[in-house]
């Protein structure tokens, strides 16, 4: 007997492909049913691929939830390199804050934010920030070898001083964040990290 054509594709899904059409279905799935809603087995069907396989890659969904958000975040907030720390920093802070607003952007937030004791869940969100954090603050550190930095301006800092302020509007004030407020931030923070 044949098999179906739904089960056919499903065995021929591989490699990068294979991790595009999952990530994709997982975010989708995040949208329709949010993020605590999210089970293999409902990925696995959108996304057109065996179960098995999601849980060969990603072990958990916490891991396939931590991929997904960050491989969207990367996307949506990448991190500019235009030459000039204020330019670089007005343009991160505003494509954060539009991210923020986005259901996915705020689904992120809500996930990395919401308190769990499970280990796998701790340590997927310890990952998520550093690798997001690490990859910001190279802002700063290019600012530095420019010298339009303090070289004792702590990288880390600003940048949680700045996602810190987007994280608040969304998870604490619930209100839309004006457009003016990434280039105010950034304005505060500059005579603070610029060199003497």
């Amino acid at each position: 007997m044949e098999a179906p054509q739904h089960e056919e594709r499903r065995t021929q899904v591989r490699g990068a492909k294979f991790r595009a059409l999952v990530l994709d279905a997982t975010i989708a799935r995040i949208a329709e049913a949010g993020i605590d809603h999210v089970r293999f087995a409902d990925v696995a069907d959108k996304a057109g691929v065996h179960e098995a396989s999601l849980y060969r890659r990603w072990k958990t969904v916490p891991r396939l939830l931590i991929d997904a958000l960050l491989t969207r975040t990367q996307a949506e907030v990448p991190i500019p390199d235009t030459g000039s720390v204020r330019r670089d920093l007005k343009m991160f802070t505003t494509d954060l804050a539009r991210f923020a607003q986005t259901p996915i952007g705020t689904a992120l937030i809500r996930f990395t934010v919401a308190s769990d004791n499970a280990p796998d869940i701790e340590s997927s969100r310890r990952e998520f920030w550093m690798q997001r954090l690490s990859a910001a603050e190279e802002i700063i550190e290019r600012g530095k070898k420019r010298g339009e930095v303090d070289p004792g301006a702590d990288a880390r800092l600003v940048v949680l001083t700045l996602g810190g302020l987007i994280h608040l509007h969304v998870t604490h004030l619930g209100t839309g964040i004006p457009t003016t407020l990434p280039g105010q931030a950034v304005a505060l923070i500059l005579p603070g990290i610029t060199p003497s």
